[in-house]
């Protein structure tokens, strides 16, 4: 054997009798040293592996939080001594370095301490030693696991000898495998006899040994094609099929390309172990920190169904921190409780028996509206709570089975959302190839689709289907309106919108900062609102022969005019939503509802407000939309974004940065703005910066005439919104002093 491995053998024997074992010793007031090993330096070291399996180490304030909350959810809920009863059985299926089970043990030895003394201390950690269990893929955290747990069930601070203690049961298997279906070991010789042991101790642990409290931070990550099967494995593929038909049963199938998850196998398997697997106690407790992608949306909907189903109780703290959508409205520090890009939430979800035929009571406890965004603050809040396990101000939610597991936006849905305003919603058109398709400038488009067409041996192009498009706020270009050729034509929007008309575009869901709406006067590109995750317009009209008429919803219409005692009329009810979310304040006031819904709009029960508001709307209607009757007013000011040096003839648009109110608009210095305000440059729609990329979108162009009056013109309307974004704040916080709710408007609840 010897002679088979090599000097290997020999390097790695001579490294280990050559370490000092005193250098493992735990010194005051310094960090667990083998912890520090595993957790700060091979998480430099071997980052892919932990990205690759979703594993990241849990704040100790979080863990002792959710220690508390399964403490007191298993005296106050399962009518037993908290984690101390010797009934509690206690598991981790992704045990890691073994914080949480370290977490519950401290808890344990500290409250018996204190009921009895440091002799009950021992008595009560050795006892819960043999019901306490672990289970860990990665062969480096489970042996750091066995080493803290083994260290803290003896407590060597503790007086007289240290007892022993039986082996932990803590053991290296697959969590989501399926029991005894492990491969063969093939021919390691007198080694397998351990790992055959070692896996069929796991596999009791999984099959048969009953659970009352499962606790941890298991592994998320977003499954890329295939890795259902590596990763989570046939039978858990199987097994979680009951949380897609539900979504498929409601016509949502193709929402589901985003619902293969590790978190969410995990949380299948949970349910698995307390409800179906041999001898499942029908009742306990699992308290988990996951990402908090469950919590809403279609391809997590049948998740949430079969919790309210399996349990009584569902406690969440949403702990937010998604860094990878970007900052929301107006909050711009947000972050998680770890330094990772995914948000998470503590779920703890009880099954009592209380409630048995109803589903789940839901409580819902949001980290935004306690005003906590910093990880600090966060780690602060929860371990302000970890004694009692709770934190108050939790909200009630009462929604239906798919549905989220928050409560719902605006007041409890108080408001009607957008798509409730209007008959006809679609999203816009797609190119599939805008470098292609759409241009600047007609002549060029036209020579890129020839040249495009002749290559594909389609002929040369239609000049008739060279139309204007709305492509981003304050961005109109050309493009080839051929439906044979586009990726997402649209028919049935192009067909509503017509010939003439005038639409407002809308996010579904994280709606940042800036108007929650934009204004559109010609057809809109997918993509229309902010330059990426697409959106839905709105048209005034419906165009299309069988429903042409004003597309604001009819009920919304006879509401109002029933609440103010008037006729109202589509144009006003549109441009008052357009004034009303577009005002100021209005995605920072909403921001954490704005996170998964369409604006909602709060009308005002005072008509005279409302008549404001339509006014104030048809205004910024007109400069959104290029409206050649009403030009922006600050064209006018001579002082305003003027020429200072003209551009080198031919010279093309190659921008600098702005330094304080000029811009140099051609790489050789010539084309000098001055007269620029700085909050023209800094104005964005849901973070897309609307100058900047109205500049990036002509680039090279030959600054001409033409090119600096229409850069101008853009820059006006800016200044121009601004204002008007300003004067909408003040209608906008009279609206909110007091609001048409639905019972008013006669709009029912969704």
């Amino acid at each position: 054997m010897l002679d088979v491995v090599g000097i290997g053998f020999t390097v790695l024997l001579d490294t280990v009798n050559s370490f000092a074992p005193a250098i493992l010793a735990i010194r005051p007031g310094r960090p667990d040293p083998i912890l520090y090993f595993y957790e700060d330096f091979l998480s430099v070291f071997d980052p892919a592996a932990r990205e690759r399996h979703g594993v990241y180490f849990t704040p100790v304030e979080v863990v002792r939080f959710m220690a508390g909350a399964l403490n007191r959810a298993a005296g106050a809920n399962l009518g037993l001594n908290g984690l101390r009863d010797p009934n509690l059985t206690i598991l981790d299926p992704a045990t890691g370095t073994g914080t949480f089970l370290l977490g519950v043990a401290e808890r344990v030895r500290d409250e018996a301490a204190a009921a009895g003394g440091r002799g009950r201390a021992d008595l009560e950690l050795r006892d819960l030693a043999g019901r306490m269990f672990g289970l860990e893929l990665l062969v480096g955290p489970y042996a750091v696991a066995h080493y803290r747990l083994h260290h803290t069930l003896r407590d060597p601070a503790g007086p007289g000898p240290r007892p022993a203690l039986p082996r932990l049961g803590v053991y290296l298997a697959d969590t989501l495998a399926e029991p005894g279906a492990a491969a063969p070991l093939g021919r390691l010789g007198f080694v397998s006899a351990g790992i055959t042991e070692e896996r069929r101790a796991a596999d009791h642990i999984k099959a048969q040994q009953p659970i009352l409290a499962i606790i941890g931070n298991p592994p998320y990550r977003r499954l890329e094609e295939g890795e259902d099967r590596t990763l989570v494995g046939q039978w858990m593929n199987a097994l979680w099929d009951d949380l897609k038909r539900p979504v498929r049963d409601a016509g949502q199938g193709n929402q589901l390309n985003t619902f293969p998850e590790l978190s969410v196998a995990f949380w299948r398997w949970a349910m698995w172990k307390i409800f179906e697997a041999e001898g499942a106690p029908q009742r306990g407790v699992v308290a988990y920190i996951s990402n908090r992608k469950f919590l809403t949306g279609w391809p997590y909907a049948g998740l949430r169904q079969l919790m309210r189903n399996r349990f009584d109780r569902i406690e969440i703290i949403d702990l937010r921190g998604d860094l990878r959508r970007g900052p929301r409205a107006g909050i711009d520090r947000d972050m998680g409780v770890f330094d990772i890009q995914v948000g998470t939430a503590i779920t703890i979800a009880i099954a009592d028996g209380s409630r048995a035929g109803q589903p789940a009571e839901i409580h819902y406890l949001d980290s935004w509206a306690e005003g906590h965004f910093s990880r600090r603050a966060k780690l602060d809040w929860l371990e302000s709570g970890a004694a009692t396990g709770t934190l108050p101000n939790s909200i009630p939610v009462v929604r239906e089975p798919l549905d989220d597991f928050r409560p719902r936006p605006f007041g409890n849905g108080e408001w009607p959302s957008l798509r409730e305003c209007f008959a006809f919603s679609k999203s816009g058109m797609k190119s599939g190839n805008d470098s292609v398709f759409v241009d600047a400038h007609a002549a060029a488009l036209a020579q890129k689709v020839d040249d495009f067409l002749q290559q594909s041996g389609l002929g040369g192009h239609d000049p008739a289907l060279i139309q204007r498009l709305s492509y981003r706020p304050f961005d109109l270009r050309s493009f080839y309106n051929d439906l044979r050729l586009l990726n997402r034509p649209g028919p049935q929007m192009q067909r509503a919108w017509g010939a003439h008309n005038v639409g407002l575009y809308a996010l579904p869901g994280g709606t940042s900062a800036g108007p929650a709406v934009w204004c559109h006067g010609l057809l809109p590109d997918y993509h229309a609102f902010r330059g990426s995750y697409g959106g839905y317009v709105f048209p005034l009209h419906d165009r299309r022969p069988a429903s042409a008429g004003p597309n604001v919803s009819g009920a919304l219409l006879a509401g109002l005019a029933g609440a103010y005692g008037v006729r109202v009329t589509a144009e006003e009810v549109f441009d008052a939503i357009l004034c009303l979310l577009s005002a100021q304040s209005y995605t920072l006031r909403f921001a954490e509802d704005l996170e998964d819904v369409f604006p909602h709009v709060p009308f005002p029960a005072d008509h005279a407000v409302f008549v404001r508001a339509a006014q104030l709307g048809a205004r910024i209607r007109a400069v959104q939309t290029f409206d050649p009757a009403h030009p922006p007013g600050r064209l006018a000011d001579p002082d305003f974004v003027r020429l200072s040096t003209a551009p080198t003839p031919g010279a093309g648009l190659e921008p600098s940065d702005p330094e304080g109110d000029r811009l140099t608009l051609c790489a050789d210095g010539s084309g000098q703005v001055d007269g620029l305000p700085a909050a023209l440059w800094s104005f964005e729609v849901s973070g897309y910066p609307v100058l900047e990329r109205w500049l990036e979108g002509r680039a090279n162009q030959p600054v001409d005439l033409a090119l600096f009056d229409a850069f101008r013109d853009v820059c006006a309307r800016i200044a121009e919104h601004i204002d008007l974004a300003a004067q909408a704040d003040t209608i906008l916080g009279e609206a909110l002093g007091a609001t048409l709710n639905r019972d008013a408007l006669g709009i029912p609840a969704t």
